[in-house]
């Protein structure tokens, strides 16, 4: 029966319909939760880089971890992975292009070549764990474990920066309310901010595993192409809105921490979750989208490396190999018969 008729015709538009509200309420919600988890981090004296690695991080990794995790615990390890990589993917080249052109990325490129080791490592960790199509629950453990290591690494490093004077960007060059007298009388309004668009981020997480799943089953696409592609590029919006805002602002921590914090989120404590909850069988070997994202995280490497500044010809050269990585997606849509 072709998809344009009859039940699939509804299951369809319904499909459509969810995903697009999905993804509106996951965009409402996050930037309410980054503004709060900015404010508070700046009332408690954080540094830029560990807010954008950390706090804003884990904020706008939120929508895939609930993602990746609802879609394990209903047997769809295929969705969830999906989802990390293609949201891994283009955390590095759509957001960080995207920033570049906006406003280059200059004076921090040191943090992306030093923090960028770790975020290297552990998407080779999913690449690993994932490589014999099987995901244990001992492995998924390990990740989380490896979260936590990370972290430490993270704050550790953070406080390093502030002793030396290395963390040059101010909490207030994103946050438009700037009286710190007035922010220290503002922790629980912003707790409550927080939480309230945590609830909405899960409801969101929900209405785009749903629509994604009806759409899937209507054109017979795999779980791994719905979860690299709708799936990731629906949750990767709080990290393009947040990066973009931080880029106009010419806050290279924020937009670098951010990055680079949430595919350390995605890699590990996603991935971790996602095996703890639905250890078993992924499904599906894609092994050329793990490749691809590898390749966009040693591309970006690369230009850290060699380059003092990411400008607008190296932000046109991410997004160029974001397109690639969609097509490669592509190649592998249809569910293997």
């Amino acid at each position: 029966m072709p998809p344009f008729s009859g039940a699939p015709d509804l299951m369809l538009w319904l499909g459509i319909v969810l995903i697009a509200a999905g993804i509106a309420l996951l965009w409402v919600s996050a930037d309410p939760f980054v503004v709060a988890a900015v404010r508070l981090a700046r009332i408690w004296g954080v540094s830029p880089v560990l807010v954008g690695a950390l706090v804003i991080g884990f904020g706008t990794s939120a929508p895939e971890m609930l993602v990746s995790v609802l879609a394990a615990a209903r047997g769809e390890l295929a969705s969830s992975i999906g989802n990390v990589v293609g949201s891994n993917a283009a955390n590095l080249s759509l957001v960080l292009g995207v920033s570049a052109v906006i406003s280059p990325v200059v004076g921090q490129l040191r943090i992306l070549r030093r923090e960028g080791v770790i975020t290297l490592i552990a998407m080779a960790a999913v690449l690993l764990v994932a490589w014999d199509d099987t995901l244990l629950r001992v492995e998924g453990v390990g990740l989380m474990a490896a979260m936590a290591v990370a972290a430490v690494l993270l704050v550790v490093w953070s406080r390093r920066d502030m002793a030396s004077g290395l963390a040059g960007v101010g909490l207030a060059d994103i946050d438009l309310e700037a009286d710190p007298d007035e922010e220290r009388h503002r922790a629980g309004r912003e707790i409550g901010r927080a939480v309230m668009s945590l609830v909405g981020i899960v409801f969101g997480a929900s209405l785009l595993v749903e629509g994604g799943g009806r759409v899937a089953e209507v054109y017979g696409l795999s779980g791994g192409f719905v979860g690299a592609t709708i799936f990731a590029l629906g949750t990767s919006l709080p990290e393009l809105v947040t990066a973009g805002a931080a880029a106009r602002r010419k806050a290279n921590e924020l937009v670098i921490g951010n990055l680079l914090g949430s595919n350390l989120f995605n890699s590990f404590l996603v991935v971790g979750l996602a095996g703890v909850v639905g250890a078993g069988a992924i499904g599906e070997r894609r092994v050329w989208e793990h490749v691809m994202m590898m390749v966009i995280g040693l591309l970006v490497g690369i230009l850290a490396v060699t380059r003092r500044r990411l400008g607008r010809i190296q932000g046109l050269i991410l997004l160029a190999a974001f397109v690639m990585f969609i097509l490669v997606v592509s190649q592998q849509a249809a569910i293997p018969q």
